[in-house]
């Protein structure tokens, strides 16, 4: 792991490092192409650098927001794969965690 990159808290409140490979594990489920994913990952690599933690909400913040601007059905692949598979609503999370909107 690079030492400049933040570690991550978990929605549980475990805090593990930030494995770059799972953020892009987490946009190829969701109809990516590994090129692209890698481009987002390294986009917020770039982003988070330097910062002492960020949470997983914040990161999937900041994947839809990407999705979003690839095409309105990468953002429904995930919002579907966050009902169906984690049984949990990541955008409303985002609104009322965060106070952001995915549009911004």
């Amino acid at each position: 792991m690079e030492n400049n990159l933040p570690v991550v808290q978990k929605r549980n409140g475990c805090i593990e490092e930030y494995i770059p490979e799972k953020f892009i594990v987490s946009l190829i489920k969701n109809g990516i192409t590994p090129s692209a994913a890698r481009a987002i990952e390294a986009d917020l690599r770039k982003e988070v650098t330097g910062k002492r933690s960020i949470s997983t909400i914040e990161l999937a913040y900041y994947a839809l927001t990407r999705l979003r601007n690839k095409g309105k059905p990468y953002y429904q692949s995930w919002i579907y794969y966050d009902i169906n598979h984690k049984r949990r609503r990541i955008d409303y999370d985002i609104k009322h965690i965060l106070g952001k909107s995915i549009d911004a």
